[in-house]
């Protein structure tokens, strides 16, 4: 509990002061590669990593204790059904600390796309995500393209567009 206490107030005071601000989601280039998954998915939506060779892909880092994951998860969902056949793929990996938690949000609120859990929050380091939620969007050939911290009106439409001109590239 005092883990996910600090990581709420670190989250918070990066939302406030986040240099993405502006909602520009082409803010920084991230030092990050997706070279694998986090396991199988706690959901029926199952997809291996070559599945994701030739996509756009957007990797949300999110937990059932924090607002705005919450806020933003069902906007990823939109953006799935909208973009989905243009090649699309969202993976939502989970940092909560209880499971049980997470398993009952999960439950009650399907989504359709894979969440994976971070046992041992290996993917939250590899990544370098100091506040969540903390979105990576990835180009046809899973190399990072921007991230973005938080999420507000602004920023999801950063999001779309950025997602809009990687559909659109070769």
């Amino acid at each position: 509990m005092l883990r996910a206490f600090a990581l709420l107030t670190v989250s918070l005071l990066l939302f406030l002061t986040n240099s993405n601000a502006e909602g520009s989601a082409k803010a920084e280039i991230p030092n990050v590669e997706l070279k694998s998954l986090p396991g199988e998915s706690l959901n029926q939506h199952k997809v291996k990593f070559s599945d994701l060779k030739g996509k756009v892909v957007l990797v949300d880092f999110w937990a059932t204790w924090c607002g705005p994951c919450k806020e933003a998860l069902p906007h990823y969902t939109s953006l799935l059904k909208k973009y989905q056949k243009q090649g699309l793929v969202i993976l939502a990996i989970n940092e909560d600390d209880i499971a049980k938690d997470r398993d009952a949000y999960l439950a009650q609120t399907p989504y359709p796309f894979p969440v994976f859990a971070d046992e041992g929050k290996k993917f939250l380091g590899a990544f370098n995500v100091v506040a969540i939620p903390t979105v990576f969007i990835f180009d046809k050939n899973t190399k990072p393209v921007t991230f973005v911290r938080g999420f507000d009106a602004k920023k999801a439409q950063a999001i779309e567009n950025t997602i809009q001109e990687l559909l659109k590239s070769k």
